[in-house]
């Protein structure tokens, strides 16, 4: 059985990923908000996980518009990095966990 250890939310806008790719991070403007990130990058370093569920606003990248669902499960076995605005950024796709998945859709869906 499986075990949920630790639970992380933050803010997203595309250019937070700008700003690291940009080398800002130390910038007055991103300071604080990448020194937040430190004790949950700690936290990591000593508790890696199995599997990470991510919870996310698409932001119409990978759905079209003409199709909004209430929510989607991804399946695949790797994701690739999305452009948000500034280009794709230079990070390797995020893998993906297919049996996982595939048990949440037919285990939540119903």
């Amino acid at each position: 059985m499986a075990e949920v250890v630790w639970g992380l939310a933050t803010s997203h806008v595309p250019s937070i990923g700008a700003a690291m790719d940009g080398g800002k991070t130390a910038e007055e403007y991103w300071k604080p908000l990448f020194d937040g990130y430190a004790p949950a990058r700690a936290w990591m370093a000593e508790h890696p996980p199995d599997v990470a569920v991510i919870v996310y606003n698409d932001h119409a990248n990978a759905i079209d518009l003409d199709l909004v669902p209430t929510f989607a499960i991804g399946t695949a076995d790797e994701y690739p990095v999305a452009d948000e605005g500034w280009g794709r950024r230079p990070v390797p796709p995020v893998a993906g966990a297919p049996a996982l998945s595939e048990h949440l859709v037919t285990s939540l869906v119903d």
